[in-house]
């Protein structure tokens, strides 16, 4: 609770102090703490899913109205047609996955209690990726249930992207007119992947430049990656169980292995307000007050001019 003050109090005292007028602190507090109402009052989406491809998304019960249009604004400017898959992260009430699942016609959320006996049936002996999975943060269900639990072409995605133009590289990726293994997001500084000297010279990490590979966006061919890429990974990471950068640093060191590109950091960008060029927008923690103030209203405005 006192966490989540301190965070509302820095959310507005940003706002103040960028010149956000009264008319983003109403879009602020009415998609921030009204989403969920709004939601409800949603027409559905209906679609059937094609060409083999399935969208991953990490979610808790408070983020659904920006999970929404994420998927929104995805559908609408790529004209794809996913398979929808919503992994709990055990916040997510019976009611709040029925009411989404009635939004969009092929979307499921994936409880994570069944997600819970699902990975220990499918992996019964790994005792060191079902360890993590059990002390880790939340966010280690993005990076081992959605690793095991997916076929195809697979895309993964936070919930706190939104697409404002057509995502052609994406596009292109599922059409198989693509040379890549996998796309990944880029952030605008590398990070330290925190793995173990042999792994990092192994993997040539450096060199591929991973540690700029952001989790955001990710799309890659599932049969390209192993089980044991994961295994590697895990035995040897540096950080603890419980770090909130497992998750991030793993996806990084594994994709980084195959054949992959990034995604132009410059129109699908971290920083800075969209432009006439931004194809999406990571509204990571530190801006999603933005996401707030001014970007879901912006692609609902979007979407309903071109129905």
């Amino acid at each position: 609770m006192l966490n989540r003050l301190k965070e509302e109090v820095f959310f507005l005292k940003r706002l103040a102090q960028e010149g956000f007028g009264p008319a983003d602190f109403w879009r602020y507090f009415k998609n921030r703490f009204f989403g969920n109402f709004l939601l409800s009052l949603l027409q559905p989406v209906y679609h059937q899913s094609q060409d083999n491809f399935e969208l991953h998304l990490l979610c808790q019960k408070k983020d659904l109205w920006m999970l929404v249009w994420a998927l929104n604004s995805f559908l609408y400017h790529s004209g794809l047609y996913p398979k929808i898959i919503v992994h709990d992260d055990g916040s997510i009430s019976d009611r709040a996955a029925k009411l989404l699942e009635s939004k969009f016609s092929n979307l499921k959320v994936l409880a994570k209690v069944k997600a819970d006996k699902m990975v220990t049936e499918l992996i019964p002996g790994n005792k060191n990726i079902l360890e993590y999975r059990q002390a880790g943060h939340k966010l280690i269900l993005k990076l081992i249930d959605i690793f095991l639990l997916n076929s195809g072409k697979v895309m993964v995605l936070d919930s706190d992207v939104l697409f404002f133009k057509k995502p052609d590289e994406i596009i292109d990726f599922v059409k198989n007119r693509s040379k890549f293994e996998a796309l990944v997001s880029m952030q605008n500084s590398s990070y330290d992947l925190m793995v173990k000297d042999e792994y990092f010279r192994g993997h040539r990490l450096l060199e591929k430049k991973a540690g700029f590979i952001n989790s955001g966006i990710m799309l890659f061919k599932r049969e390209k990656l192993s089980l044991d890429q994961l295994e590697e990974f895990l035995e040897n990471t540096r950080r603890p169980k419980n770090d909130y950068w497992v998750e991030m640093s793993g996806w990084a060191s594994m994709l980084s292995q195959l054949n992959f590109a990034f995604l132009p950091l410059e129109r699908y960008v971290i920083k800075g307000r969209p432009n006439d060029q931004t194809v999406a927008k990571h509204f990571t923690n530190p801006r999603r007050y933005e996401l707030y103030a001014y970007g879901i209203d912006a692609v609902r405005k979007m979407i309903g001019a071109g129905k």
